[in-house]
C-alpha cells in the first residue's frame, strides 16, 4: 500500500503531464488555425466573422457540413451562437444578404421594395419594424408611396388634391412643411392666393388688390420683392406712377412732367435706363450746330413716342453755312427719300449745298421753310 505522500507525488506528475499535453495540443491547434486558408471553403471571413472563435460555428469540432447561408445561423433556436432576427424585424422571406451587405454591422441595410404591393407601406413603416411617420408629419391618411419614393424619403411630392382652399398654413407652418421665409411679403392672405399648389412656390402672382397707391416700395425693396435695378431711371416717384401693378413691369409709361428741358440725355443714352438714339440717328453733334449739341426735346416733343418728331432747323442751317448735305445726301438712312437723287436731281455747276443753290429754303424760294423740299 502506498503512502499519502507517494499519492501526492503521483497526482502532481499526472497533472503536469496532462498540462503539457494540453498545451501541446493547443499549440498545434493554433498553428493549424493560423496556417489554414479559409478562402478554400468559399466562405471568406470578413467583418465580425474574422474575429469570431472557430468553435462558435464549428460546434464540437465538426468542420465539414458547416452551413454558409446567413439565415441558417441567424435564426432563433440555431445551435450556432449567432444573432437572430429580432421580433420586430421586417416580415420577409428574403435572405439576410439581400438587404444586409456588410458582415461588420447590421446597420445600413437597403431593403428591396420590388414586389411590395402599393399602399401597403404601413405594414412595415409603423415605427417598429421600420421608420414610420414622425410626430410633425403632414396630417394625411394617404399611403406613404403616394408622396415618397422607395429610394429615399426626400424629396417627396405631396398630392394636394382635395386640400381645402385657404388651409395651406395648417401644414406650411415652418415645422410640418416649408413655411414663409423671414423675407416674405407681409400679408395675411392664404398661400394659395398667390402660389400654385402642388407645382412650385415660384413663379407666383401676387394679388395687388387693396394695396394703397404709393406704397409699392414697402415690398419692392429688393429683399421682400423685386426692387429697382441699378440702371433704373433716377426718380423718387412711386413705382405705380409708371408701372402697372399686378401685370408686369413692362411696358411702363414714364411721367415726364417736371423733367427739366434739355436734360433728356441724362437717361436717354447708351447703357442708360431710357431708350437711347439708334445708330442711324441724325448726327446732331457735328452736323446740326457746327459742333454744338441739340437736346432731344428740340425735335422729339412727345413723351409717349419718338416717331412724331419734327426736326428744328432754326439757327442750324439758316445762317447760310450750307451744311444740308450733312444729313440730306444720297446713301444716308437719316431721312429716307428726302435726299438728293443723283440720277434725276438738277444740279448747278459750282453749287455745294441745297440752300446756297437758291432752290430750297431758307435761301431759296421753293416750298415751305424747313418743312418740305417742294
Amino acid at each position: 500500500m502506498s503512502s499519502p505522500s507517494t499519492d501526492r507525488v503521483v497526482r502532481s506528475v499526472l497533472i503536469a503531464a496532462l498540462t503539457v499535453m494540453a498545451l501541446a495540443l493547443a499549440g498545434a491547434g493554433l498553428a493549424q488555425r493560423s496556417s489554414f486558408d479559409h478562402l478554400r471553403t468559399t466562405f471568406p471571413l470578413t467583418g465580425v466573422h474574422a474575429v469570431t472563435p472557430c468553435e462558435s460555428c464549428h460546434v464540437g469540432g465538426q468542420m465539414a457540413g458547416t452551413p454558409r447561408q446567413c439565415e441558417y445561423c441567424h435564426r432563433p433556436g440555431s445551435r450556432i451562437a449567432a444573432t437572430a432576427k429580432p421580433m420586430r424585424h421586417v416580415v420577409t422571406t428574403q435572405a439576410c444578404d439581400v438587404c444586409h451587405r456588410s458582415a461588420a454591422t447590421w446597420a445600413g441595410a437597403r431593403y428591396s421594395h420590388v414586389g411590395v404591393a402599393p399602399g401597403s407601406c404601413m405594414s412595415c413603416h409603423n415605427g417598429m419594424a421600420a421608420p414610420g411617420k414622425p410626430t410633425r408629419h403632414v396630417q394625411t391618411t394617404s399611403s406613404c408611396d403616394s408622396c415618397h419614393r422607395s429610394l429615399a424619403w426626400l424629396p417627396a411630392g405631396f398630392n394636394h388634391a382635395g386640400v381645402a382652399a385657404g388651409t395651406c398654413a395648417n401644414c406650411h407652418n415652418g415645422s410640418t412643411a416649408t413655411g414663409k421665409p423671414p423675407t416674405h411679403i407681409v400679408t395675411t392672405q392664404s398661400c394659395d392666393i398667390c402660389h400654385r399648389t402642388g407645382v412650385a412656390w415660384i413663379p407666383t402672382q401676387f394679388n395687388h388688390t387693396g394695396i394703397a397707391a404709393g406704397t409699392c416700395a414697402t415690398c419692392h425693396n429688393g429683399v421682400n420683392a423685386v426692387g429697382k435695378p441699378p440702371t433704373h431711371v433716377a426718380t423718387t416717384l412711386s413705382c405705380d406712377q409708371c408701372h402697372r401693378t399686378g401685370v408686369a413691369w413692362l411696358p411702363a409709361g414714364f411721367n415726364h412732367a417736371g423733367v427739366v428741358a434739355g436734360s433728356c440725355g441724362t437717361c436717354h443714352v447708351a447703357g442708360g435706363p431710357g431708350l437711347a438714339r439708334p445708330a442711324n440717328h441724325i448726327p446732331y453733334e457735328t452736323q446740326i450746330l457746327n459742333g454744338a449739341s441739340l437736346a432731344c426735346d428740340a425735335c422729339h416733343t412727345s413723351t409717349t413716342t419718338f416717331t412724331a418728331q419734327r426736326m428744328n432747323h432754326n439757327n442750324s442751317q439758316g445762317n447760310g453755312s450750307g451744311n444740308c448735305k450733312g444729313c440730306h445726301q444720297t446713301g444716308t438712312t437719316f431721312l429716307g427719300t428726302m435726299q438728293r437723287n443723283s440720277l434725276t436731281h438738277q444740279s448747278r455747276t459750282g453749287v455745294t449745298d441745297c440752300s446756297q443753290a437758291g432752290c430750297h429754303r431758307p435761301l431759296g424760294g421753293t416750298g415751305s421753310t424747313y418743312v418740305r423740299w417742294l
